[in-house]
């Protein structure tokens, strides 16, 4: 069973995050992340919205990084000599 997108409203509204975005793949964190950073931009947050924001954004590239480094462990493995 695929898991269920995360969408811009949701990862907002959601009181802790990290779980979430944890369990997002790499490029529909990418897509949120861009989503968030126009939101933030635009002005059309209070300032606790943004900053919640931000927060999520800030979480969302930690997470980004981390399946980043992963791939590029992988694919130095596939690149050795094999003997």
């Amino acid at each position: 069973m695929a898991a269920k997108v995360l969408s811009l409203k949701d990862l907002l509204a959601d009181e802790s995050p990290k779980e979430r975005i944890s369990e997002t793949s790499f490029e529909d964190g990418l897509r949120l992340l861009g989503e968030l950073v126009e939101k933030v931009e635009s002005g059309s947050l209070p300032l606790d919205r943004a900053i919640a924001a931000y927060e999520r954004g800030a979480f969302m590239v930690e997470h980004l990084r981390q399946l980043i480094s992963g791939a590029e462990a992988k694919l130095k493995v596939l690149a050795r000599p094999q003997k």
